[in-house]
């Protein structure tokens, strides 16, 4: 049987429209790490993983760690 689960990596920033009370109207663009499961070409789960501004730090390195680690061993758990 082939295994038809598979974990995909985006590299994906995120932007939010910030309204304030006083009508003004901010744009903030945050970088991240799309990770999704795909289960016979549809994606059955994601998660969005911020990262640093500048560079990643230890808690952005373990978050995405923790997050592949489950990733990859729900894919090979279909095999």
């Amino acid at each position: 049987m082939r295994n038809e689960r598979q974990v995909q990596l985006r590299w994906e920033p995120r932007t939010v429209v910030i309204d304030d009370p006083h009508g003004l109207v901010e744009t903030v663009v945050y970088p991240g790490i799309a990770v999704a499961r795909r289960e016979r070409g549809h994606v059955v789960d994601e998660r969005w993983l911020p990262v640093g501004e500048a560079e990643p730090a230890i808690a952005d390195d373990e978050a995405l760690i923790d997050v592949l680690r489950a990733a990859w061993r729900w894919s090979v758990s279909a095999a």
